[in-house]
């Protein structure tokens, strides 16, 4: 491995246009040592390797000549550790710490760099010990990948008052600026049909997304009679939505016809109508054992004539719900659409929907005979297996 180094040295440097002199310079050395380093008669000081990795702005791993495959291994590592550290009710901030430092020297560009920010971390990078690194390793994170939104949501979320403005000024805009919304502009205008064709389904599927969304509904704090309202605004929504459904098979709105399928229920229980809120549990149960049915990838019906063209696709997947490497593993149903490097995906876990039932507001149809079927249906579709 040392005799890479050499190589790498001399390998990096030509690509930053750098002589030996002027790289010597940049170090505090001879350019006779840089010579005989890249000819592998002699090696760095084990002190100035990480120097010389942030002059030629490379990762300790690919100065050293690490392969991929090892690279990777060591990346899980430090992404399955931090998830560990992070989950802990008193996690060692310390030890947080040094992994994100890690992470930021070492695995910027691995297959897995997105993990920090999509893992549920934010209780700990929120802490003030940790947050200085978090927002470090953001910081590099957005250098080599400019305008990512994982980050930029976490960071937004995470990030102190005093910081945030400069945060938001720095990686966001005052409008809407997107990708998305700045090529559905350009190609309308052109009238660019085929590539405006996309765009459109995609901003039209935001938009429904967004009418499905109770908390760009409901204020703090509000009454439950508005509540209720909410809901029953977001079922006929859905309806209208789904407006081209042929029967109740799984479609691209399995997650909000479950969800609102079982606040139905909820609501009907609060109007003393039991036997309807039954029928709406056993509707919501029927469609998530159908969606459980799913094994290799299928493409989903959009259930909607304005959407067409839209591919969701779904298939089975093994996954903890909870982000634990060392947790057991339940067969979930992962469903996701893709376009121009952008993805946006929904994991649907049996586990999820049974925990729901478990809530006190079904607690007036708990002791009924078809209740305790409906519930033990749920619970035969979770399967689990060690990780």
């Amino acid at each position: 491995m040392k005799l890479q180094i050499g190589e790498n040295i001399r390998v990096y440097r030509k690509k930053k246009d750098l002589t030996q002199e002027e790289f010597a310079e940049m170090l505090g050395v001879t350019y006779q040592s840089v010579s005989r380093w890249e000819n592998g008669n002699t090696y760095p000081d084990i002190e100035l390797l990480p120097v010389i990795a942030n002059i030629l702005k490379i990762t300790m791993d690919e100065l050293m000549g690490m392969s991929d495959i090892e690279k990777e291994n060591r990346a899980t590592e430090a992404y399955d550790s931090l998830r560990r550290e992070c989950i802990k009710k008193d996690y060692d901030s310390d030890k947080i710490v040094a992994l994100l430092k890690d992470i930021r020297l070492n695995f910027l560009d691995s297959e897995s760099s997105w993990r920090p920010w999509c893992e549920g971390n934010d209780r700990a990078f929120r802490d003030p010990k940790i947050l200085p690194e978090a927002r470090l390793l953001a910081e590099a994170y957005l250098e080599r990948h400019p305008m990512q939104p994982h980050v930029i949501e976490t960071m937004a979320e995470i990030e102190d008052e005093e910081h945030l403005e400069h945060f938001l000024g720095k990686y966001t805009t005052p409008f809407d600026c997107s990708a998305r919304a700045l090529l559905f502009n350009r190609y309308l205008r052109r009238g660019d049909a085929e590539k405006f064709e996309p765009e459109r389904r995609y901003q039209l599927y935001h938009a429904f997304s967004t009418l499905l969304c109770p908390r760009y509904l409901i204020k703090w704090g509000e009454s439950t009679e508005h509540k209720q309202a909410v809901d029953t605004f977001m079922e006929n929504m859905l309806s209208l939505i789904r407006c081209d459904a042929e029967d109740d098979r799984p479609d691209i709105w399995i997650t909000d016809r479950i969800e609102l399928g079982l606040k139905s229920a909820i609501r009907s229980i609060s109007l003393g109508n039991q036997d309807a809120a039954l029928s709406q549990i056993e509707a919501v149960v029927k469609l998530l054992e159908d969606t459980m049915k799913i094994t290799d990838d299928v493409l989903l019906p959009t259930s909607c004539r304005f959407l067409n063209g839209m591919e969701w696709r779904a298939k089975e997947m093994w996954m903890n719900r909870d982000n634990n490497p060392d947790s057991t593993e339940e067969r979930m149903i992962y469903m996701d659409t893709r376009m121009n490097g952008m993805c946006t995906c929904y994991c649907i876990f049996p586990s999820n929907y049974y925990d729901m039932l478990k809530d006190s507001s079904f607690d007036p149809v708990r002791g009924e005979a078809e209740f305790i079927k409906l519930c033990d249906r749920v619970k035969s579709l979770i399967v689990t297996k060690d990780a």
